[in-house]
């Protein structure tokens, strides 16, 4: 292995790493200290689609739908294609009554999961819209 596979093996493992440690944090409602975690990731992985939706989430558990909106927002374009980050920013287009815009974020992320052939994400996306009609 040269010096450059071995040391993106090793940067893959340390974005792991973080992903794990906020995940645990987070599972444990341990939000803020999550947040620096999944803003430590976010930093060193800026197109890991997790880390947007990661640190998003933790922001919508501290009551903070707004800034959760951006962090989604910004996700598809950073992580792009992102339609992990778009179903996230249609539920929090929706909850915060913006319909219109969540409908858009919405058939984006149903067209991108259709042409990746992701059915699992394809029913999330079924069942979002049998919840938020």
């Amino acid at each position: 292995m040269d010096t450059s596979s071995r040391e993106n093996a090793e940067a893959e493992l340390g974005i792991e790493a973080l992903y794990q440690k906020g995940f645990r944090l987070h599972a444990d409602e341990r939000y803020e200290e999550a947040t620096a975690v999944f803003r430590a990731m976010l930093r060193a992985a800026p197109t890991d689609e997790r880390s947007w939706l990661s640190l998003g989430e933790c922001h919508e558990k501290l009551g903070q739908p707004r800034i959760a909106l951006e962090l989604y927002s910004a996700g598809t374009i950073a992580a792009e294609p992102a339609p992990r980050c778009l179903l996230s920013r249609f539920r929090a287009l929706y909850d915060l009554n913006r319909k219109s815009h969540a409908e858009l974020a919405f058939e984006k992320a149903l067209q991108i999961a259709t042409s990746r052939h992701d059915d699992a994400l394809v029913c999330i996306l079924e069942n979002e819209r049998i919840a938020r009609p």
